[in-house]
């Protein structure tokens, strides 16, 4: 029977069908004690922790946090990644400083202004600041590392890193915290714009050594929300999902009936040759515009 898993990631809806044994096991998808090759499994684990933080970002970082890229001033930049590390959580630190004292700053005012017709407006603002400051600050990031093989700084490393967080202070002043190096931009992350996974998907474009992480994140992050998938076994039959394999893998009407209040962005359908069970990944946004754009090439189900 087939399996039908839901996973919820803010806006973000992926649904994957896959065909597993009457007591719930996965059906295996390539012969016993065969190994991918080197090539291969990195690929896979690559492709696997993109999907992941995919979903993680987009069930932790909306259109009112930030996507920024500290950078440092190459005679400057440590040469060493720990360190590196340890200055970069030295900026995250001072901006959950300013962030409090912030929101103290905010309260307080807010406090000391009447109640009058004519601040209603400022009010209304400093409600609105008072609610940004006090969401959890959340952060996610890579670390990306340059060899300089020519000139005066050849031999030296510079690192620059790719950062999701939690908004509530405005641009200029994320900028103005880092002064590491000669330009930082603090832009808003734009998933309807660019799409739900181009970010995610740039960040983690250089596989890290053996040994090191992907990514970086703060134990706060919150997870995609994945309800029970069993309640689901044995709805879809396999020759629907071979139907809608060949039949509706760009039918957005379609897709978009099955699961109300989400826009049709991608699927993608492939049949294992060792099993012979059709595999299908579905990609649905929320959203009241036209649905975003999607650049990943494999996302379908891991097998």
């Amino acid at each position: 029977m087939n399996r039908e898993k839901r996973t919820y990631s803010g806006k973000l809806l992926d649904v994957d069908f896959y065909p597993v044994f009457s007591d719930g096991r996965r059906i295996p998808s390539k012969a016993p004690k065969t190994k991918r090759s080197t090539a291969e499994q990195e690929k896979y684990n690559h492709n696997k922790a993109v999907r992941e933080f995919v979903r993680k970002a987009n069930a932790n970082f909306d259109d009112r946090d930030y996507f920024m890229h500290p950078t440092f001033i190459p005679a400057l930049a440590p040469q060493d990644r720990d360190e590196a590390k340890r200055i970069l959580s030295n900026y995250l630190a001072r901006v959950r400083r300013r962030r409090e004292s912030e929101l103290k700053k905010a309260e307080r005012a807010l406090a000391a202004m009447p109640k009058r017709d004519e601040l209603k407006e400022q009010r209304h603002q400093l409600k609105e600041k008072i609610k940004a400051l006090k969401r959890p600050m959340k952060y996610a990031y890579t670390i990306e590392q340059v060899t300089y093989k020519t000139g005066e700084l050849k031999g030296r490393s510079n690192w620059h890193y790719h950062l999701f967080i939690t908004g509530g202070l405005d641009d200029r002043t994320m900028e103005r915290m880092w002064d590491k190096g000669v330009r930082v931009n603090a832009d808003n992350f734009q998933p309807e714009r660019f799409g739900p996974e181009a970010a995610a998907k740039y960040m983690l474009k250089s596989i890290p050594q053996a040994g090191q992480r992907k990514y970086i994140c703060s134990r706060n992050m919150t997870p995609p929300r994945v309800p029970d998938p069993s309640k689901r076994d044995g709805r879809t039959s396999n020759r629907q999902l071979e139907h809608w394999a060949k039949e509706r893998i760009d039918d957005a009407a379609f897709w978009e009936r099955r699961y109300k209040g989400y826009r049709f962005v991608r699927c993608f359908a492939r049949k294992n040759p060792f099993n012979g069970h059709w595999y299908l990944s579905v990609v649905m946004y929320r959203t009241d515009s036209d649905p975003p754009p999607w650049a990943l090439e494999d996302w379908g189900v891991y097998e």
